[in-house]
């Protein structure tokens, strides 16, 4: 199973984004490409660069900064995949940020993992599952002394754990890649325990914009330690990608992907 990990400067505006979209599918031979969060604005933008997907043998996963999946629900944050070259709301959104957002609060946690049923699929056989940006908050502490956040918690605690147990691949999609984020490698290194991979991309900010070779743009983490994987840096279409190999697997349940 070939991986792409795609990245980019975070203040493009919507047109840049969507050529980017564009360019990186269609460029693209990998199984599954992993955009940054808010990689397009809504939905008028998708479905225009849709019409230029030629690709349609990869699945892409790609947030939407706003997204009105009904006349009542709205949606900042919105997960979408793409499968056979269309576009597929997967009715999901980011639930939680910050550490302050999520201490203490076991209904948003019980929220979240409610949410995981649309966030997870199969591809290649691998079991995927996909944190939106400071998700990875589900854990807590630091070093050895990293564990999920709501242990305490009998119910929460046995999700969790049937979550780790279902789950070959984590994907994190980010929006703007801080300078200092060794709490969130340390979270990302967590959930790679025993085995699993956990991936995660995002948007250079302004103080970094266009210095591809950022080591804090892109991290791929297996096993509980982070991988280095060369970037290939295309100048010209404005973004950096990272790609990488993961074995194939025999899939425990059918993978679930848009009809």
């Amino acid at each position: 199973m070939k991986i792409e990990l795609i990245g980019f400067d975070f203040e493009l505006n919507p047109n840049n984004k969507m050529d980017i979209l564009v360019d990186a599918v269609n460029a693209s031979d990998a199984d599954l490409i992993l955009f940054p969060g808010r990689t397009i604005r809504d939905l008028n933008d998708l479905l225009y660069a849709e019409q230029d997907i030629k690709n349609k043998s990869s699945v892409a996963i790609l947030e939407l900064e706003e997204s009105l999946p009904s006349s009542c629900m709205f949606q900042r944050n919105a997960l979408f995949m793409m499968h056979g070259g269309l576009f597929f709301d997967l009715y999901t959104s980011q639930v939680f940020e910050t550490d302050e957002d999520i201490e203490g609060n076991e209904a948003l946690t019980d929220k979240l993992m409610d949410e995981f049923k649309r966030r997870q699929f199969a591809c290649c056989g691998n079991r995927i599952t996909v944190l939106q940006g400071g998700e990875t908050g589900l854990l807590s502490g630091t070093g050895l002394k990293l564990d999920f956040r709501f242990s305490a918690n009998a119910v929460l605690n046995r999700r969790f754990q049937s979550l780790l147990a279902g789950t070959d691949i984590f994907l994190n999609p980010v929006h703007e890649a801080t300078g200092d984020r060794n709490q969130t490698l340390q979270r990302m290194a967590a959930l790679s325990a025993d085995g699993r991979w956990c991936l995660s991309t995002g948007m250079l900010g302004r103080e970094k914009m266009g210095n591809f070779s950022d080591k804090q743009l892109q991290h791929i983490f297996h096993d509980g330690r982070e991988i280095s994987v060369r970037p290939q840096i295309h100048d010209e279409e404005g973004y950096v990608s990272r790609t990488l190999e993961v074995p194939d697997r025999i899939a425990p349940w059918p993978a679930s992907t848009p009809s």
